[in-house]
């Protein structure tokens, strides 16, 4: 049985990681041979690369919480799971069946009516002799919250929006690049995976066949660019493979607030990039480092940068300390979400929720009744909580800002950058989860108040005393966030399509 410890939870973290990296390294030298066979544009391995790597990571990483015996306390810990990614903790202790899973994850991309009429009222002025710099492909003219739509703030792109039924997705040699594909992965998993081989092959062809047959997509790209979100969701590196093939260029929009930060497999030219010609990014830091990253994208790969939409709105460069005459300081913790019985993978994406949980409580014993916790807007595990005796909220931050005396992280996302942006105090718990690029971890810890814990946890009087005593300063915002001008998102790529395209 597993013995919670600081200690024992870094090494735990540092061995899913280690593991989660083999297996993709693994998979990267099988994707780079089999382009011997099959080239770029027709390559399946490479269309289902990041679905491989999620499956073989999920079901490892579940195999270790159950030889452990750190599986969630809770009912999905004990059903069995018939969607993708397929197979939960029951489905591998007990027998897994594939006859009963409910494959593919759906290849439509569906517009409403009330969609199409607007793009056509937007277009009508190309009918009447107006002339647009460029015409994009997409899935959607959002391209994040706020005054960010192409029709309204980049009126001289023309948009045509993807209106697809299932079916439209394939590939050349379908049958032969899926027998290459199991030996590929069967390779692996001897190498490194406890469980049957068959089963996970069987579960990714069955997988893989239900949204894609042999032979070319069945897709028209009307204009000349197309313009995606992230390069890791299945049907958007369907649709790039489709443009590469037609010589279109791809354009993916990143999200998240922050850019450059982490460097990390999930963000590398086998995954996030692997059809991308451009990406619209935050900030300049990942093009201005002068540290390499070892995940970074290809010198071929155009960088557009844009600013965080929320950290534009909350930017203060001026820090805040406390009050030293303030005698209840409120701090509001922003755990990350869990994973549950779906959601694991790696590397450098989690921990097991048992442990996570146990580090919470380990954490909130510092703070006591001053903490809050604001549960994660995407939290599907919720019941899986053990902390009911603390205060549980939610809502945006800006409904929260000025209740919150001092922000309190474990977890570098979207939550973290926006409260980087701000002026309050900010305490970072480095778990080891996230593979932070230097040059940010430097410029993190100017920002945070910040405590690796392997070097063990801090009392409620060191934790204070630091708050009190240490200034800090914004440039983690302004380099990884904002990028020196008013811009909104939606004209910043705009403009960058006319200097790169």
């Amino acid at each position: 049985m597993f013995k919670f410890s600081l200690d024992a939870l870094c090494d735990h973290i540092a061995d899913d990681n280690e593991i989660s990296l083999r297996i993709y390294n693994s998979l990267t030298a099988k994707y780079i041979q089999s382009l011997n066979s099959y080239p770029k544009d027709i390559n399946l391995i490479g269309v289902y690369f990041v679905d491989i790597l999620k499956l073989l990571t999920h079901t490892f990483l579940k195999v270790k919480e159950i030889n452990l015996g750190i599986t969630p306390n809770n009912e999905y810990a004990s059903k069995s799971l018939n969607t993708w990614p397929y197979v939960s903790y029951k489905d591998i202790y007990s027998s897994c069946n594939v006859e009963s899973k409910t494959f593919g994850k759906g290849s439509a991309i569906e517009q409403s009516q009330i969609k199409l009429l607007i793009q056509f009222l937007v277009n009508i002025q190309y009918l009447f002799g107006s002339k647009p710099s460029s015409t994009l492909s997409l899935i959607s003219p959002k391209i994040d919250s706020g005054p960010n739509l192409l029709w309204s703030q980049a009126s001289n792109i023309k948009t045509n929006m993807l209106n697809l039924q299932s079916g439209w997705f394939g590939v050349p040699q379908l049958d032969d690049q899926i027998k290459l594909l199991r030996e590929s992965i069967a390779e692996i998993m001897e190498n490194h995976h406890p469980l049957s081989s068959k089963l996970i092959l069987d579960l990714l062809e069955r997988h893989i066949r239900a949204d894609c047959h042999s032979g070319n997509s069945k897709i028209q790209f009307k204009g000349k660019i197309l313009l995606l979100s992230s390069g890791v969701e299945l049907h958007n590196r369907m649709l790039s493979i489709s443009a590469l093939q037609k010589e279109i260029p791809v354009i993916n929009v990143m999200h998240g607030e922050a850019f450059g930060v982490q460097d990390e497999p999930i963000c590398s030219d086998f995954t996030e990039f692997m059809y991308s010609d451009a990406i619209l990014g935050y900030g300049e830091g990942f093009i201005a480092s002068a540290s390499p990253y070892k995940f970074g994208i290809k010198k071929t790969i155009s960088y557009i940068k844009s600013n965080g939409v929320k950290a534009s709105k909350y930017f203060e460069n001026e820090y805040q300390k406390p009050s030293l005459d303030k005698k209840n300081i409120k701090y509001f913790y922003y755990p990350t979400s869990l994973s549950g019985v779906s959601h694991r993978y790696g590397p450098y994406r989690d921990t097991a929720d048992y442990l996570y949980l146990k580090w919470q409580e380990s954490m909130f014993s510092i703070f006591g009744d001053s903490i809050v916790i604001k549960s994660h807007p995407k939290e599907k595990y919720s019941k899986s909580y053990s902390f009911h005796n603390k205060k549980l909220i939610s809502g945006s931050l800006e409904d929260l800002l000025n209740d919150i005396d001092v922000f309190i992280f474990d977890y570098i996302g979207t939550a973290f950058h926006e409260a980087c942006s701000t002026n309050k105090p900010i305490v970072y718990f480095d778990l080891g989860i996230r593979n932070i690029h230097k040059d940010a971890l430097n410029v993190i810890k100017d920002r945070t108040i910040y405590f690796d814990i392997k070097d063990g946890m801090p009392t409620l009087s060191e934790v204070k005393d630091r708050l009190f005593q240490e200034d800090k300063e914004n440039n983690y915002s302004t380099k990884y966030s904002l990028c020196g001008d008013d811009k909104t998102r939606a004209q910043s790529l705009s403009e960058g399509i006319q200097e790169f395209f």
